[in-house]
């Protein structure tokens, strides 16, 4: 299972004009998710995040709640398993492994990452290599033939 960070599901939502590579890519990876050749799954924290990054680059709330509403329906109907929050006790069990991680908002999914078992985190975000030695950092397009 390959866990989805905020920065592929605002790709395949909504940034895709802002990002048409991307977009394309990850476009053709969700179409591996749907066809269940691979198994994926996310966090409420991303679904936040998504639906924040909406609001937040609006003109205005009415049109970004719309847009994030939007946005958090099409990543629902994908054959996606959705991850809880960690817990308080899991946070402190596990947090000084991902101490690396530069910016402290890429924490909670690599947690959630890690302590569900997801066998790479699928990103866009650099900074999730810093982490590499303990949950694997790939990108859509390694999971897309050639």
């Amino acid at each position: 299972m390959l866990y989805l960070d905020t920065s592929v599901l605002l790709a395949w939502t909504l940034t895709q004009s802002a990002e048409p590579h991307r977009a394309a890519t990850t476009k053709a990876f969700v179409a591996r998710l749907e066809s269940g050749t691979l198994s994926g799954a996310t966090s409420f924290y991303a679904l936040h995040e998504v639906y924040l990054f909406a609001v937040e680059n609006a003109p205005d709330f009415p049109t970004g709640a719309a847009f994030g509403k939007a946005a958090l329906r099409q990543i629902l109907s994908l054959p996606l398993r959705i991850l809880p929050f960690v817990s308080r006790i899991e946070r402190g069990v596990h947090a000084r492994k991902f101490r690396a991680l530069r910016d402290a908002s890429d924490v909670p999914h690599a947690l959630v990452a890690y302590v569900y078992q997801c066998d790479a985190i699928v990103t866009y975000d650099s900074h999730f290599r810093a982490v590499a030695h303990v949950i694997p950092c790939k990108r859509p397009d390694d999971y897309l033939s050639h």
